[in-house]
Parts: structure tokens; C-alpha cells; sequence
């Protein structure tokens, strides 16, 4: 694909989503139509490079797409950790009450990377159950 091209795919792909990072005592949203990564997303709401950087490595992150949510940590998009699996399900009625999970929608965990722009696979389903 041209550069130019994967470059408006991918755009055009964040800014359909809502991406948000979940810290210790709180949620961090993108706003809508945000285009850049959970790393830019960090730095632009004052976080320094080193910090972002172990954010990203650490802590859950995701985004909401039609309806579902996407759950993974870490740079290679993995499956959550138990810890992180335990912070992600006491946002669930978050993401519920905002729209982001509709009512026939899925929790995903962890990503298998793809195309650039494109809804990349889940790993599996995020068990809810508490």
C-alpha cells in the first residue's frame, strides 16, 4: 500500500476509535477524533517520554470500537496480566454506561497485530465474571 494511503487508513482508524489507558485510580480517554497512539495520547496530557513509555509497557490499555472493547498491554498488544485483567473489569460498567460497550458487544484481550488501519484480530474474549 502507498505510504499516503497507509497513512490516511490509519488515521482514518484512530479516529473512528476511542482510545483510553487505564491508570491507578482513573481512565484516561483520547477525545473523539483524536488520530494519534496511546503514546502520543500520554505525552500530549503531560507525561514525559520515559513515563508514557512505561505506560505503555504496563498498564491496560484499549480502545472502543462499534460497540466493542479492545483490551491489551505492553508493545506487542498482549493478553492482560491478572493485575491488569482485575483494574480493566472495574471499568466494565464504564464503558457501559458511555456507550462504548453496546449491549450485544464483546470485551476483547489482547491483539494479534495486522495491517496498519485495519481492526486487527482478538485474542480472546474478556471474561467478565466477577
Amino acid at each position: 500500500m502507498p505510504e499516503n494511503r497507509k497513512n490516511r487508513t490509519e488515521s482514518d482508524f484512530h479516529q473512528r476509535r476511542i482510545a483510553f489507558i487505564i491508570l491507578k485510580s482513573c481512565i484516561l480517554t483520547a477525545e473523539s477524533g483524536f488520530v494519534g497512539s496511546h503514546f502520543n495520547l500520554l505525552c500530549q496530557s503531560g507525561f514525559d517520554e520515559k513515563k508514557a513509555r512505561r505506560l505503555i509497557a504496563e498498564a491496560p490499555r484499549g480502545y472502543a470500537l462499534d460497540g466493542n472493547v479492545y483490551l491489551y498491554q505492553g508493545a506487542d498488544f498482549s493478553c492482560l496480566s491478572a493485575e491488569n485483567r482485575k483494574k480493566a473489569k472495574a471499568y466494565v460498567s464504564f464503558f457501559q454506561k458511555n456507550g462504548w460497550l453496546s449491549p450485544a458487544g464483546k470485551i476483547y484481550d489482547g491483539m494479534r497485530s495486522g495491517e496498519i488501519g485495519s481492526v486487527w484480530i482478538p485474542i480472546k474474549e474478556f471474561e467478565i465474571s466477577f
